[in-house]
């Protein structure tokens, strides 16, 4: 029988963080990026707060990776207190997906979520 260990990272951490004040902001930069590179991007949602984060590659960091630690080179976010699957900009719907049950991506929400509001509280 094959042995299976789940192990999510221990450590996320994140070098760049751009808040925009509302979900469309954010879908507005993600739809250009979409249409000037023709690439499909996604949102991730959970905690509240719907986000795109650009992970390093394990590849570029692999004694990082192994010791369960990666990076974020940047992270931007909204506030989004119920879950769509989708935002809607202008003719353009920017896919949500709800990362809820994925432990590390709930985690890493939860932290920008906490994040943020302390920040709004020192402004």
């Amino acid at each position: 029988m094959v042995s299976i260990i789940h192990s999510p990272p221990q450590e996320i951490v994140v070098t760049g963080l751009t808040s925009f004040t509302s979900q469309v902001n954010l879908a507005s930069m993600v739809a250009f990026v979409m249409n000037v590179s023709g690439q499909p991007l996604a949102l991730y949602w959970a905690e509240g707060v719907v986000f795109l984060a650009d992970f390093v590659e394990p590849e570029a960091l692999p004694e990082e990776y192994v010791k369960g630690r990666i990076y974020a080179s940047n992270i931007s976010h909204a506030p989004m207190p119920k879950y769509n699957n989708f935002v809607r900009v202008g003719n353009i719907e920017v896919p949500v997906i709800d990362v809820t049950s994925n432990i590390g991506l709930r985690d890493l929400a939860r932290w920008i979520r906490e994040n943020q509001q302390q920040d709004s509280e020192k402004s």
